[in-house]
């Protein structure tokens, strides 16, 4: 049975990998912004239950609603950033100068 479950997790886990690899560094850092956020709540939860004894429910679900709150912010803030619908646009007469003014050629 142990036998099994190791392949069934290689087998996991090289189903995996390729997803993983395709992801682009925006993907990525999306990810690691999500990992960062969860161990944060994880610490503050931690923290909350081990020193609160009353009130022990209505801080566990403070921690965790303000958790997932700025998350739901960094994250949306993150991937409006990540593939914008609005491009700058350069105009020509903007780049024709060359820098003349400055010294450019």
């Amino acid at each position: 049975a142990t036998h099994m479950n190791q392949s069934l997790r290689l087998a996991l886990v090289l189903a995996l990998l390729p997803i993983v690899a395709a992801l682009t560094p925006q993907w990525r850092g999306l990810i690691n912004g999500t990992v960062i956020y969860i161990v944060f709540g994880c610490i503050a939860l931690c923290f909350f239950v081990c020193i609160s004894k009353s009130n022990r429910p209505l801080y566990i679900t403070s921690v965790v609603l303000t958790t997932v709150c700025t998350w739901m912010l960094w994250a949306c803030c993150y991937m409006s950033q990540m593939y914008p619908i609005l491009y700058p646009i350069v105009s020509a007469s903007a780049g024709s100068h060359g820098g003349e003014e400055h010294g450019g050629r």
